[in-house]
């Protein structure tokens, strides 16, 4: 079911304060400048500080996590010890990978040093039997997201409260016609195939993707600002 209370929040802010300019003194004439207004006076992003947004800075695992999910409304979840990768309960992002972890969204091949899987079988006053899995190895919530996590994590996301692929007889523009499109990871591709099929993401101007630079703040806003309008227009 489709939860989509934000997207359409956003769409009123940015029909009435598409120009409006956040008080960001390092963003003028920045290629992603609208897009980081438009969300800032949405309260969609923060600044680093009150006039600095820092645009070519790094975005964490975590910040990232917690931008994709409020963006398609998914939902948290109490932090449970020992089935939340690396977090503690009093890291602040815990609610979200927890939540993450409990809708599947993070794939064991984002978890750093995954070896291995724990399945619990669960039975329900002996009537019923409810099996879950608990994945060990760290997430790295303060490490910098790559630009192929940031696809993967935008994908799975969006595809999280829909009942179809969707895009699914689109063109997904072969990864191959980026330059470097054979150092993307085999499993991020199909994410990158449909984020860039789905127009959240796209390559550099040299033709590369760079699937293993670190993504930009800039970079991030402008994929959740896609997001949030691509969910704006499903609901029309």
């Amino acid at each position: 079911m489709k939860k989509t209370p934000l997207s359409i929040t956003v769409a009123a802010v940015i029909a009435a304060v598409n120009t409006l300019a956040a008080g960001f003194t390092d963003i003028s004439g920045h290629w992603a400048e609208s897009a980081i207004n438009t969300l800032a006076a949405a309260g969609v992003v923060d600044g680093v500080t009150d006039t600095e947004f820092v645009p070519d800075g790094t975005v964490t695992r975590a910040q990232y996590l917690k931008m994709i999910m409020e963006t398609v409304d998914l939902p948290t979840a109490p932090y449970r010890r020992g089935e939340c990768l690396d977090a503690d309960a009093g890291d602040w992002f815990a609610p979200y990978l927890q939540g993450a972890l409990d809708s599947g969204l993070i794939p064991s091949s984002m978890i750093i040093g995954y070896s291995d899987k724990v399945d619990y079988t669960v039975d329900k006053d002996g009537n019923a039997t409810e099996s879950k899995i608990v994945y060990s190895g760290a997430f790295g919530g303060n490490l910098p997201i790559t630009r192929e996590e940031m696809a993967v994590l935008t994908e799975y996301a969006y595809q999280y409260t829909r009942t179809v692929l969707t895009n699914e007889t689109a063109d997904m523009s072969n990864i191959s016609e980026f330059v470097d499109g054979s150092n993307i990871d085999d499993w991020a591709a199909v994410s990158v195939k449909h984020t860039v099929a789905n127009g959240f993401m796209e390559g550099m101007d040299d033709g590369t993707f760079r699937p293993l630079d670190s993504a930009t703040r800039a970079q991030a806003a402008t994929v959740i600002l896609r997001v949030l309008n691509k969910e704006n227009k499903s609901n029309e």
